[in-house]
Formats: structure tokens, C-alpha cells, sequence
């Protein structure tokens, strides 16, 4: 019978690999990882409620995995440092862009935008996950990237 000092709870990690590393597409510049965000999301609700993705990328920016964080209301969604940064950890990503949408279709970056890609970029540095980009996307498929504005 074991002790009350050894009631604890098991952690375990593990990464199954769907497909050879070879099939990785490879993030070249934003409109990649926008068109990538685009295709993954339910085009019957891009347009009615924000959610927040993360693509996780390997050091040759190849995507990894593709993780859908949150999906919120019609004008937010909650971003949790916490979660994104323990999914990039489990995978042993190099880097990671994220992605959420604007369903008014509105192409400009909020001040909560900026507040939020700031603190998952400081995030980020401690844990040796480099954010490259956040990316706006809008319903018909434009979308809007920090990095091409100079904003990350």
C-alpha cells in the first residue's frame, strides 16, 4: 500500500507524426501562413465568431502542427499564453505564428492586437519559441500580418 506522499498525479508527453517531414509546407512569408490559417478555418463561421490559431514551425519553418487556441464571440476570443506556449513546448517548435480572425472583415490592427503579439513575443523569448508573425484573417480570405507592417 503506498503512502500518502506518493498520491501524484502522471505526466507524460508525447508527439505522434502523422506524415513524413518531407510533406511539411514550408512558411516562406506571410501569405503562405495566411493561406494555410484561411483553409483551416469553417468558412460558415469565419464571418460570425473570432477564434485564435497557432501554426508551431520547425527550425527550416516548416509547420509542425496547426492548433486552434480559442474560439470566442463575435467581437474577441481569449488568449491564453499559458496554452500556446505548452502546445509549442510538447512539439519542441522553433517557432510559431498566430492567426485570428476579424468577422466585421474590419483590416485594422486594435490596440488589443498589439498588447496581446507583444506579450506572447516576450513569452515566447523565455521559452526559445520565436513568434514570427500575427495574422489577421479576414472572411473573404485578405488578411493582414504584423510582421509585413512592421508591427511584431
Amino acid at each position: 500500500m503506498k503512502s500518502e506522499m506518493f498520491k501524484v498525479n502522471e505526466v507524460s508527453l508525447h508527439y505522434k507524426l502523422k506524415h513524413d517531414t518531407t510533406e511539411y509546407p514550408i512558411i516562406k512569408n506571410s501569405k503562405t501562413a495566411a493561406d494555410i490559417f484561411y483553409e483551416s478555418w469553417d468558412k460558415d463561421t469565419i464571418g460570425l465568431e473570432e477564434q485564435l490559431k497557432v501554426l508551431y514551425l520547425n527550425r527550416r519553418n516548416q509547420v509542425i502542427g496547426l492548433y486552434t487556441v480559442c474560439i470566442g464571440g463575435v467581437t474577441g476570443t481569449v488568449v491564453c499564453n499559458k496554452k500556446i506556449l505548452a502546445c509549442g513546448l510538447k512539439i519542441v517548435a522553433s517557432g510559431m505564428i498566430i492567426a485570428h480572425n476579424h468577422p466585421s472583415g474590419n483590416k485594422q490592427l486594435s490596440e488589443q492586437d498589439r498588447i496581446i503579439t507583444k506579450s506572447l513575443k516576450e513569452c515566447g523569448k523565455i521559452m526559445d519559441i520565436q513568434l514570427l508573425d500575427h495574422i489577421i484573417v479576414l472572411p473573404n480570405g485578405n488578411f493582414v500580418s504584423f510582421a509585413d507592417n512592421a508591427e511584431l
